[in-house]
């Protein structure tokens, strides 16, 4: 989100005319700065229809957020605190588990009314992490990833630390005092459902749908563009966009030109060449070739494709050939084989499996050997995931976890309190064609160790995290409640970052000398006067090894009524609330302040609060 910085119109009318056919030829003909989008397909929130249509998407791209490894999915910096997912409004606040990138997307579409799309969008736009960042170093990752939407970044002083994750750039977050910040998501949102559309600020005022308005330009290459661009506000849509980044050039063109390059048709259009026999069918920016017997199960009107070019046509990526729904049965004639699709991937499966699962062999579509091949293979489909399940001759006890299945132990089996009645019988020779993922992880907020060592861990979301002493001790651990596993068993769990304390917790970073308080799930920072002022000290210290794994929290402010300014910068603020919020010359003489009462702290630390809304009078 770029900083607001506008000008007159009438001063800058002469200005802007001037250059704009250079600009034309510069650009894509089809671009109107007025309508960046549609208002029906900026609030769209089905254009994926659910998380795997998202992956799918990443994958497609060859996107670095389509990694879902455990390790990865950490530096999503989802929070394990479940009261401030509440509080954020997460559908999903106690899942249990880290979510995926996709996951986190399209939840934080469900919850703000957002395209998915737009997101996707959003994240090219601002951080490049659809289509690059594929060899990105570690820390420029994790930097990216932090700033990964672009809020809470003006163009003056970098992005700040409010919304500081991949998590938090989607959904919010609140400061150590509780005060609520809305996420990119339903910032947008928020602009979108303003009566009238909420644009950027203009001569003193909010526009609105139908305001012509001056904004300034990233200037230079690659398109040439003027200082200044006037536009008019043709829809909710293209006001909220431009709230959100108040340029016409690089950032909204560069928006339209993704969006344009990978969501010109809507899911679902059939498309075709000329003299061509071939349908492919455009399925979140990607084609699909459409099989004729997919096309009837699917009930797909080949008459109404649309002719294409072969440029238009090729500017689509080809994605796997589009198959029948999920759970549909294929049937091979030559063999008797029979298959399950599941996302487009179709699984061997047994009768058994059809049954346990409710699925009807009757309904199989008979397909020939050549339109079987057109598709991928996945694993031997197991039973429904939840199920547990057990040999007949062997005694190991597995459950179904994501089409995959997992060893219980015997603490793990019995801590689930599982009956007997409830373990399902497979045939042994079937359950060794099911991909094993590992053990089933004991329940959360277990402690464990390994036979042999003395490091104890606590579960959290299927991770063990190791456990300090100190952190130990101010949990309120007791040695009797450690579970004592196989080492096996113990290092099949991966692992996350160190435990964290509870909340209020103050501490030192051993090598900074640095102060933070742990608070839901974040530790923030406490500068040197802030501390002396609120008289807050450290009751323990801990490595920055440790400490630097667990998240940023937005910085403890000075008390309230404190009256603060950085010494870089005229801007003063009053502390109210939590916040700093400017003070007008005119806010600043009728409270009668003086020039005595202002503190000056580094400009870095003013940066690093949480702004309010300026203070008139």
């Amino acid at each position: 989100m770029k900083k607001q910085n506008y000008k007159s119109l009438a001063a800058l009318l002469i200005v802007f005319l001037m250059p704009f056919t250079a600009l034309a030829q510069a650009v894509d003909p089809g671009f109107n700065p007025s309508k960046l989008i549609e208002d029906s397909i900026f609030s769209d929130t089905q254009t994926f229809g659910g998380p795997a249509g998202i992956q799918k998407f990443l994958e497609s791209k060859n996107s670095p957020l389509a990694n879902t490894n455990s390790a990865f999915l950490v530096k999503l910096k989802e929070p394990d605190v479940q009261m401030l997912k509440q509080g954020l409004e997460d559908p999903q606040p106690n899942l249990g588990r880290l979510r995926t990138a996709a996951e986190l997307i399209w939840d934080a579409s469900v919850q703000s009314g957002l395209n998915p799309q737009v997101i996707l969008t959003t994240l090219n736009k601002e951080q490049s992490l659809i289509t690059g960042r594929q060899n990105a170093s570690e820390n420029e990752m994790q930097k990216a990833l932090n700033n990964a939407m672009g809020f809470d970044c003006p163009d003056a002083t970098g992005c700040g630390n409010i919304l500081p994750g991949f998590y938090f750039q989607l959904f919010g977050n609140y400061d150590s005092q509780g005060n609520r910040y809305l996420g990119a998501a339903r910032s947008l949102m928020k602009s979108f459902n303003t009566s009238g559309g909420r644009g950027p600020q203009f001569n003193g005022s909010v526009s609105k749908v139908g305001d012509t308005i001056t904004l300034d330009n990233n200037t230079g290459g690659p398109f040439n563009a003027p200082p200044n661009q006037i536009l008019t506000l043709g829809n909710r849509a293209t006001a909220a966009l431009y709230r959100y980044t108040p340029h016409v050039f690089n950032g909204n063109y560069n928006f339209w030109r993704f969006f344009n390059a990978w969501f010109r048709y809507a899911n679902g259009t059939l498309l075709s060449l000329a003299n061509d026999a071939k349908t492919y069918i455009i399925q979140n920016g990607t084609r699909q070739l459409v099989p004729n017997f997919v096309a009837q199960a699917r009930g797909l009107n080949i008459a109404s494709k649309i002719i294409a070019s072969p440029n238009e046509l090729e500017s689509y990526p080809v994605d796997k050939v589009y198959g029948p729904a999920d759970n549909t049965i294929i049937k091979n004639p030559a063999d008797n084989s029979q298959y399950v699709f599941i996302a487009n991937i179709k699984h061997p499966v047994s009768d058994f499996v059809l049954n346990q699962r409710g699925l009807n062999p009757a309904t199989a579509l008979v397909v020939s050997a050549d339109e079987l091949t057109m598709f991928d293979a996945g694993n031997v489909l197991p039973p429904a995931d939840g199920t547990v399940i057990k040999g007949k001759k062997d005694a190991a006890v597995y459950l179904v976890d994501q089409g995959t299945i997992k060893l219980f132990s015997g603490y793990t089996f019995t801590q689930r309190k599982i009956a007997a009645k409830n373990v399902v019988q497979v045939p042994d020779e079937e359950i060794t064609t099911y991909q094993k993922n590992g053990y089933v992880a004991p329940l959360d907020n277990t402690l464990i160790k390994a036979q042999g060592s003395a490091a104890v861990y606590v579960v959290e979301k299927g991770l063990k995290r190791p456990i300090l002493a100190d952190i130990f001790k101010i949990r309120a651990f007791a040695v009797k409640n450690v579970a004592t596993l196989s080492t096996e068993e113990v290092s099949a769990l991966p692992i996350g970052a160190y435990a964290t304390p509870k909340d209020r917790t103050f501490f030192k970073v051993s090598e900074t000398g640095d102060i933070f308080m742990f608070k839901e799930g974040s530790k923030h920072q406490i500068s040197s006067y802030v501390a002396k002022q609120r008289g807050m000290t450290p009751d323990y210290t801990f490595s920055q090894a440790v400490t630097i794994e667990w998240f940023d929290g937005i910085p403890v402010p000075p008390k309230d009524v404190t009256v603060v300014k950085g010494d870089k910068n005229g801007t003063v603020y009053l502390v109210t609330g939590g916040q700093l919020r400017p003070l007008t010359a005119a806010a600043f003489k009728n409270r009668k302040y003086t020039a005595k009462k202002i503190v000056t702290l580094p400009q870095v630390e003013i940066d690093s609060y949480a702004k309010g809304e300026t203070l008139l009078k």
